[in-house]
């Protein structure tokens, strides 16, 4: 902004120098033909002269054209009648031709160049002027950098504010001192709409709350079911109640973790703790692929990792990923890295550009993770996918966004 304001009082009193040198210019010359004109005015009433008459060191009248000097006969057509200025910047001449109605045309000639103002009066004007100028401009300059100083600094305080709060942050921005009109409009936009934002997120945390809630009861009622049919149920019927069991976990997992989540406001922190290692990864794998084993799962065990989340939540984190995997992703083996901050799964993509029902899981991956502190990372290049987890914070409490 300042770089701006200087270049503009630079260029204008730039210009204002050379309209300075042009006014001493365009005056000189408007001066010596107003006294050309009157000298003429006074000689055309007089009889006609039979010789050259100098009337002062830098003025002479000429009574006829054949008694110019030859160089001013070069510069000066016989006809011409007029002011004109001839001649070299250096040794230019003013000639005044002018012809009575019964006397010849007479000339009145003036040597210029001695008379108007050179280069050095033109320097000492500059000098001048830049003196002069420069003191206003530099204090203009002062007071409209306070001005703009006082004028955004309340636009500033707000900008700083949106720097400083967190990205999860719905709190209201706060009016500084000495705001504007349009200020304040702008602010109240954003609060509004901070608070409209705040509404939906409650609404939606609420629901999810309420509808984990209320499927814990038709689980438990279908749990129950299973166990009596279990009970009475012929040996070739065994792999479906199985599946009716791994299928009902899965749900107990979801609905558990949807109302963690859903409370997590009210109850600091996820409770629990799950070791993540071979076996367990194994049997999920198992699990996730309805009891039979289809690909082959490849653990990297780096480091062991200990996850602070209760085991049904990284039951649907970790699950999720293993089902992309598995039923979205190509042939070959799925890989899954372990270290001690988080862990990796690769595997290959299919020819088809996608398959439905591939980005819910990740939605639920990356809201976990989001919620809980956590990062979540999905590449697709060079067909392979590698889905990444980084357990590098324990899990938020008090967050703005708890609805899932």
């Amino acid at each position: 902004m300042w770089h701006s304001v200087l270049a503009l009082m630079l260029l204008n009193f730039v210009v204002h120098a050379f309209l300075v040198t042009g006014t001493l210019q365009l005056g000189s010359e408007a001066q010596t033909e107003r006294r050309l004109t009157r000298i003429a005015d006074h000689w055309g009433g007089q009889p006609p002269l039979t010789a050259p008459l100098r009337i002062d060191p830098v003025t002479v009248i000429y009574p006829r054209y054949e008694l110019l000097p030859a160089k001013l006969q070069g510069l000066l057509d016989a006809k011409a009648r007029g002011v004109f200025e001839v001649g070299p910047r250096a040794q230019d001449y003013f000639v005044l031709a002018r012809a009575g109605e019964e006397r010849p045309a007479f000339y009145v000639v003036e040597f210029h160049s001695e008379v108007k103002p050179n280069d050095t009066i033109e320097h000492q004007v500059f000098i001048w002027y830049l003196a002069g100028i420069t003191p206003f401009c530099l204090g203009l300059l002062w007071v409209c950098q306070r001005i703009s100083a006082r004028v955004t600094a309340p636009m500033r305080d707000v900008g700083q504010q949106v720097l400083d709060r967190s990205p999860t942050s719905l709190a209201p921005l706060t009016l500084p001192a000495g705001h504007s009109v349009e200020l304040k409009a702008l602010v109240e936009q954003i609060n509004s709409a901070l608070a409209r934002t705040g509404e939906v997120l409650e609404r939606e945390r609420r629901f999810t709350q309420f509808v984990s809630h209320e499927l814990r009861t038709p689980v438990a009622v279908m749990q129950s079911a299973l166990e009596r049919i279990e009970t009475s149920a012929l040996p070739e019927q065994a792999g479906a109640v199985e599946r009716a069991h791994r299928g009902l976990r899965d749900m107990h997992a979801l609905v558990d973790t949807f109302l963690q989540l859903s409370t997590a406001e009210k109850h600091p922190g996820l409770a629990g703790t799950t070791v993540i290692d071979t076996a367990w990864l194994e049997d999920l794998m198992l699990h996730v692929g309805g009891g039979q084993r289809g690909q082959e799962l490849v653990v990297d065990m780096q480091a062991a990792l200990e996850l602070d989340a209760p085991p049904t939540l990284a039951h649907v984190l970790i699950g999720n990923l293993l089902k992309n995997a598995l039923f979205h992703g190509g042939p070959g083996p799925i890989r899954v890295v372990v270290r001690s901050e988080g862990l990796e799964v690769r595997n290959s993509l299919r020819d088809e550009p996608g398959t439905p029902g591939f980005g819910l899981g990740c939605q639920i991956v990356r809201r976990i993770c989001h919620h809980c502190g956590w990062t979540f990372d999905l590449s697709l290049a060079d067909g392979t996918a590698v889905a990444r987890l980084a357990f590098t914070a324990k899990p938020e409490t008090g967050a703005a966004d708890g609805a899932v």
